[in-house]
């Protein structure tokens, strides 16, 4: 390729990668047209960064479920198993309410399946039940506890909220 080319060749490179770069990125929304957000970093078994529409990253905890501490026992486990289920990066978040440390509570969904929901019935999570617990957690609970799936096959699990209490640096 001829030298003056090859200098046209790098400025219209640069130009065109300039003019991508300046313009704001695609929204993913699903079927239905709710939108999607990318899955950023898995905290733990039930706290996640995502990038939302806005190209913002929020951090998310999922409501009404309570994993184990990545140090507790099944902590890892419960980590990898949401990590898993979110190797495809992206999910829809339904929730608006915020804890006390700022998170958005939310409910993780891939198409119709239910994440939070999910993790509690294969034994990765316990219900949080500090206010009024939902009922169809609580029946996932149940059975994976009757079925002695994930951390109910030890034979005394300890909450996530007790295991915190005994090791305040984990708070």
């Amino acid at each position: 390729m001829p030298r003056r080319l090859r200098a046209w060749y790098v400025v219209l490179a640069a130009l065109a990668s300039a003019v991508v770069a300046a313009l704001p990125a695609c929204p993913i929304e699903d079927a239905a047209g709710r939108p999607l957000w990318r899955v950023d970093t898995v905290h733990d078994g039930d706290t996640v960064t995502c990038i939302d529409a806005a190209d913002r990253p929020q951090k998310i905890r999922l409501r009404g479920i309570d994993a184990p501490e990545y140090d507790q026992p099944h902590g890892r486990e419960s980590r990898q198993a949401l990590a898993a289920k979110l190797a495809g990066g992206v999910v829809r978040v339904e929730g608006a309410a915020r804890d006390q440390h700022g998170r958005l509570l939310g409910t993780l969904r891939l198409g119709d399946r239910d994440l939070n929901r999910e993790l509690v019935a294969e034994g990765h999570a316990w219900v949080f039940g500090g206010f009024a617990p939902d009922p169809d957690l609580l029946a996932a609970e149940a059975e994976a506890r009757k079925s002695r799936r994930g951390l109910w096959a030890e034979p005394h699990p300890v909450a996530p909220q007790a295991w915190r209490a005994e090791h305040p640096s984990h708070r």
